[in-house]
């Protein structure tokens, strides 16, 4: 079982691991370098504090342990739409936590009430990524090639949407 919840202390250090993790950094075509617990802490707080931003942190329903996030930022409150994304800690991967936070992502998107289309970029070869965001409904509307320069070679990236009215 998975919950999204707001973040708590004891989250610190999970999230510590996944954002200093290079190859999970990499798959969200972030840039990799090194994160203190405080970093952390001050990218939490960014993130919980932006008016155009919502961010949850993805738990283990056994233990309450932090296993990912998600987060939807540079929300347009005109144009109604804002951009996606989700980390799993690698240990924590293949175990229904992305799905999971998936459906509660499009829910609270949709039920926040400032958003009708979330957008996400993932690289192209990220097959796992685009099969799970094609199954909640997202689709491909783009290819930027070459747009992401990882530690050994550059790679595509698929621009993909999805409209918040069908949330089931």
């Amino acid at each position: 079982m998975t919950t999204c919840r707001a973040p708590r202390d004891a989250d610190v250090a999970a999230l510590a691991a996944i954002r200093n993790d290079a190859p999970t950094q990499e798959a969200l075509l972030a840039d990799p370098r090194p994160n203190s617990e405080a970093d952390v802490r001050r990218w939490i707080e960014r993130r919980t504090t932006d008016p155009a931003a919502l961010f949850w942190v993805i738990a283990d329903a056994d233990d309450g342990g932090a296993v990912g996030f998600a987060q939807v930022v540079a929300i347009d409150a005109r144009s109604r739409h804002g951009r996606f994304g989700i980390a799993i800690g690698r240990a924590h991967r293949g175990r229904g936590h992305g799905g999971a936070a998936l459906r509660h992502v499009l829910r609270a998107a949709r039920d926040d009430g400032r958003l009708d289309k979330l957008m996400l970029d993932v690289a192209a070869d990220n097959t796992s990524a685009r099969a799970l965001y094609h199954d909640a409904g997202f689709r491909d509307v783009g290819v930027l090639r070459r747009h992401y320069r990882g530690n050994d070679r550059w790679h595509d990236v698929v621009v993909m949407e999805r409209f918040l009215e069908a949330v089931a």
